[in-house]
Parts: C-alpha cells; structure tokens; sequence
C-alpha cells in the first residue's frame, strides 16, 4: 500500500502515531468484534445481517462500525483456525460494538480530518 497508494498510506500512518497503546488501526481496541461468516453466496442476507446489528447496537446506546478492512484476516492461520473458517466461507464485517469516545484526543481529531478531504464527491447521473 506504501508505494501504490502513498497518500492514503502517509495519512493512515499519521492516524497510527496518535492511537492509544496498545495501538489497534484495525478494530480500535474494540471490546466486542463481531465476525459474521457463511458462504460466498450469502453476500446480500449477510450484509443484511450485519446492517441489522448495527441499527440494534445504536439503539441500545452503542458505537458501532463495519470494518471491512479487518475481514482480510483470512491470510493469517492462528486467526482462521480460531473463527473455524471453512475454504468456502467469507468473512462480512468485522462489526466493533462499543461505547464510543465522544470526544476524541484533538490528535486523534487532527489525523481524521485529514483523511476527509481525500473522499470524492458522488457522482449522480439521471437517465
């Protein structure tokens, strides 16, 4: 990601330097990590699903966030060994649950807001 993409890279390094110990850029130290896995041909109940316990997290007062990048954990055996994934399955999410930090560290504040600007703005065509 360094040399192909070097701004998102710099960016999510600044981000990296101002976390809290111990440092968690995937799943932010997270107290529940939910990994909902079942067969490729699951995508859209799976998603589904995961929306669903997004809605229901936020209304019992929680944070929650849909880490797509924390799925790619497929690649480490300990971790594939422990969720018991099968060669067929894949990994929807990761959702963190959590009470969220209303008001962040000001560098933690500073790192994310310089990777705002970087998003595009949507494209709406009419036909």
């Amino acid at each position: 990601m360094k040399d192909t993409y070097p701004e998102i890279f710099e960016m999510g390094m600044k981000l990296y330097d101002v976390l809290d110990d111990p440092k968690d850029p995937v799943y932010y130290n997270a107290p529940v990590i939910i990994f909902v896995i079942a067969p490729a041909r699951n995508n859209v109940c799976c998603s589904l699903a995961c929306e669903n316990m997004m809605i229901a997290a936020t209304s019992l007062g929680l944070g929650s966030c849909y880490t797509g990048f924390g799925a790619m954990v497929k690649g480490k055996a300990d971790v594939v060994e422990a969720l018991e994934l099968k060669e067929d399955e894949r990994i929807y999410g990761p959702i963190l649950i959590g009470y969220p930090k209303v008001n962040p560290s000001a560098e933690v504040a500073s790192a994310l807001a310089g990777i705002g600007p970087n998003k595009k703005e949507p494209i709406i065509k009419w036909i």
